[in-house]
């Protein structure tokens, strides 16, 4: 999934009046607004007239461009519903704490000190078994 080009979709549609919005129109259906975008058109994405074409530039499933870039008969499709549909569609972001930085800091601080006390522990382990093995042969 070209998450990126779902971003800027969003990013077009959000500036589409539903005057100038029509799902059954290519020309004026979400691709269509699309391929007048300079974001899009710096892509590739310049024209688009068919579900397949669609389907590879947002690198889904071809079904699942039908599903996003047309409507049930006698279902009207706005271009907000488009984005409340896109957005239902893409992974959730994760969002990281402000202090995220300073708790890896210390989360590493403490793996560091773990690692430490192993390898002191397997050293001594070591010398050890060393002396055991001498005192036996």
């Amino acid at each position: 999934m070209n998450v990126q080009a779902f971003r800027e979709l969003k990013r077009v549609l959000q500036t589409i009046p539903e005057s100038e919005f029509n799902i059954g129109d290519w020309d004026w259906c979400a691709c269509g607004h699309a391929t007048r975008d300079l974001w899009f058109r710096r892509q590739g994405f310049t024209h688009c007239h068919d579900f397949y074409r669609a389907a590879a530039f947002f690198q889904v499933p071809r079904w699942k461009a039908e599903e996003l870039f047309s409507a049930p008969y006698r279902t009207i499709v706005t271009p907000s519903a488009l984005i409340q549909q896109i957005d239902s569609m893409l992974p959730a972001e994760v969002v990281q704490p402000r202090d995220a930085p300073a708790q890896t800091a210390r989360r590493q601080s403490v793996i560091d000190d773990l690692l430490a006390k192993a390898t002191k522990a397997a050293q001594k382990a070591s010398s050890v078994a060393t002396a055991l093995i001498a005192v036996f042969f």
